[in-house]
């Protein structure tokens, strides 16, 4: 397992990430599940981790929050397998990403940072 994941995220939304000190599930609007989604690259790889912001306005790769490992972080992949999602979604939302470097949860986890050059006001947590 890594020694960190990562959670890349907008400038508004780290506000709120920094204040509750937690990542809380957020629902998948194609898979129904609340999921957390986390990474094991430090830094962001907008089309490989799915960040692209097709329908969103804010750059989801400004602020990067840090995670330590948890027996609740489980590889994408592996959490897929066990909530038997369709083939053809896995194809959806696989084109042209990463998903080897995906990993996710499905319970709030505590953060450990909250960094990024272009979020001024942001202060570390650790």
């Amino acid at each position: 397992m890594p020694r960190a994941f990562y959670h890349f995220t907008c400038e508004h939304r780290a506000r709120s990430i920094q204040r509750s000190l937690e990542l809380r599930p957020n629902r998948h609007p194609l898979l129904g599940h609340w999921l957390v989604w986390l990474t094991d690259l430090p830094q962001p790889d907008r089309w490989g981790l799915g960040l692209t912001s097709n329908w969103l306005t804010c750059d989801r790769t400004a602020v990067r929050v840090s995670v330590q490992p948890t027996d609740d972080i489980v590889r994408w992949s592996a959490w897929a397998l066990w909530h038997k999602v369709p083939p053809v979604m896995l194809d959806v939302l696989h084109e042209n990403a990463r998903p080897e470097h995906w990993w996710v949860a499905t319970v709030p986890l505590r953060i450990s940072d909250v960094a990024a050059a272009t979020s001024r006001g942001l202060r570390r947590t650790s």
